[in-house]
Order: C-alpha cells, then structure tokens, then sequence
C-alpha cells in the first residue's frame, strides 16, 4: 500500500512544479508570437492545469497497482496506464484548448506550437514525471529499508547486550562459589561470613538486574560492597582506594557491575599476602574512570572462563560506541573506561 508519506510528497512535487513547468514551456511562445499578459496568464494556467492533471494520473497509477495488483514490482502494466490515461489527457486538453485560449493574430491555435502536437508534448512529460517519481519512490524505499536495518540492528544490539548481562551473575556466581569452596575447606566461620556478605551483595545486585545503566553513585557503591565481601577471605591482603569528585559521581553513568568486573578481574588473576597486598585503585581522570591495580603474579591460576574483561568490553561498545582502554607494564594492569552522561 502506497504510504501516506510518500504520498503526500507526489502531490506536493506536483503542485509546485506544475506551474514552474507550465511557465518555462509558455514562455516561447510568448515571445514567438508576441502575446498579450492575458493570453500569457491564460495559456500558463491551462499548461500548469494540463501538467498537474498528469502528475495525478501518475500518482492514480501507483495507488491502483500498489491496491490491487499482485505483481506489485511489475511495472509495465503501470506505465502502460499511465501512458494511456496521459494521451486521453492530450486529447482532452486539444479539445477544449481553443475555447479557452484568447488565439493571439495571424495564428490559428498557439497550443499546436507547442512542442508539436499535445499528444506527442504529452508523452515526452509524462516520461519525466514517471522519472521524476521513480526516483521518489526509490528514495523512499531505501530510506524505509535503512530505517529497517537501523532498527533491527538496535534490536540485535538489545538482544545481545541482555545476552551479555545474563552470563555476569553466573560467571561471578562461578567465581564467589570457587572462594566459597575453598573456605569452606581452610575456615568454616570465615565462609560463614563470606556467605553472609555474598547473600546481601546479591540481594543489592538483582535489584539493578533491569537496568543498563546505573549512577556512578551506586555502581561505586555496590562496588565497595563486592571489595568487602571479599576482605573477609583476603583481610589485609586486599586494599582498596577510591579517589572520585562528588560531583563526577552524582551526574556520571556506568554499565551495570562494570566496576565490580574490574575488581574482580583484579582479584582472580593476582597473589594477595599481607606482606605483599594487591591494592586497586579507582579515580577520575578528565571523563575517564581509571582502575588499577599492582601486578602479582600467582604461581598457579584458578579455573577462569576468561568471559568477565571480554563482557564488560562488549556491553560498554553497544551502549557507548567506545571501546574499553586496557594498558599493561610491569608493574599495573589499568582499565581506563569513559563515563557516560546522565
């Protein structure tokens, strides 16, 4: 079905080019045969009622074709009409011109001189409008399948980011259930803590489960809840700094658990001793959230499914377009990530 937009832009090339068209082909002949401003304004309204006439037939055709035909991208058919209903145009146009016409001296009917006889003149502008709005409705339907693929990439791009978010609870589940295991083993009141502060630390965190994007204020503050829960099994071995302006806090947005996943990143690939403590620190740098940490390198690494950094960087890409700032020496492992605005 041919859509009101679209239209709706037919009948308004029409009506303004229909009497720029009708005055550009009267205006020969007013020369050529020397008419008066009367003949001129009448020939010009009958030209421009003529052209507009045709422009209509047009947009009839492709009313009718796209309402009833099957075949709706056989176009023959259409332009066979439009062809057809433009000569019955002509015709009735020849008929009626000379009664209408004030015929200026010394010729018979000025219309005749008009790009050769109406039916022939006709033909050649219907061909320009069937161009004319070709090139309308091409233009319209790759706007509407740009529009399309623009949806259905944020679609796909929605459907991938709640992918993404589903796999963060089972891999920090996967990874707190591993530490769990292990105290358990070493210090069954120490996993009774830990179990404790794990049970509100997800209590706190399925109540942001909906969202994409949440406050630095709180993605800090569910952060600092992580970092202790974990305290409990490191003690001193874990140290934590967080150094942000208030204001960059209460107007700056993150992934959701984005800066837990750094923590514990951090946390999974380090040794932490109290002689030798991993110390993560998080501040503002311009718009950017950096969180670093001290390189310790552990004689033996725990089961790791590797998806926490790789997540994190697929989630931010969609909802910011950037990428996530990762820079490695010898002593720091940093993330830099840029905060959204609220």
């Amino acid at each position: 079905m041919l859509q009101k937009s679209i239209t709706q832009k037919l009948l308004k090339n029409a009506i303004l080019l229909s009497p720029v068209i009708g005055i550009l082909v009267i205006i020969p002949p007013f020369f050529k045969f020397q008419m008066t401003v009367n003949q001129f304004v009448v020939m010009t309204a009958v030209m421009s009622s003529f052209i507009f006439f045709i422009w209509l037939e047009n947009i009839f055709t492709i009313f009718l074709f796209e309402k009833f035909s099957q075949k709706k991208q056989n176009n023959f058919h259409r332009y066979l009409l439009s062809f057809a209903l433009t000569i019955i145009i002509s015709i009735v146009y020849k008929f009626f011109t000379p009664d209408i016409m004030l015929q200026p001296p010394h010729t018979a009917n000025p219309a005749d001189n008009l790009l050769g006889p109406p039916i022939i003149f006709g033909i050649f502008l219907n061909t320009i409008i069937l161009i004319v709005q070709e090139l309308a409705l091409l233009k319209d339907k790759k706007s509407k399948v740009e529009l399309e693929n623009a949806q259905l990439k944020i679609k796909n791009s929605e459907a991938l980011y709640q992918q993404l978010k589903q796999q963060i609870h089972p891999h920090f589940l996967f990874n707190s259930l591993n530490v769990l295991k292990t105290l358990i083993r070493k210090n069954p009141d120490l996993a009774e803590d830990y179990l404790v502060k794990l049970s509100d630390f997800l209590r706190i965190s399925i109540q942001s489960k909906d969202l994409n994007v949440v406050k630095l204020e709180d993605e800090i503050a569910l952060c600092v809840d992580y970092l202790e829960m974990q305290k409990v099994r490191f003690g001193n071995a874990l140290q934590y700094e967080i150094n942000v302006s208030q204001e960059t806090i209460n107007s700056k947005y993150l992934p959701v658990f984005a800066l837990q996943t750094l923590v514990e990143n951090a946390i999974k690939h380090n040794s932490l001793t109290e002689d030798a403590p991993l110390l993560i620190k998080i501040f503002e740098e311009e718009n950017l959230l950096i969180v670093t940490n001290n390189i310790q390198s552990k004689l033996s690494n725990e089961d790791s499914t590797g998806m926490g950094l790789a997540n994190l960087g697929e989630r931010y890409r969609i909802l910011s377009g950037d990428e996530l700032t990762i820079r490695i020496n010898k002593e720091n492992f940093t993330v830099k990530i840029k905060l959204i605005k609220g």
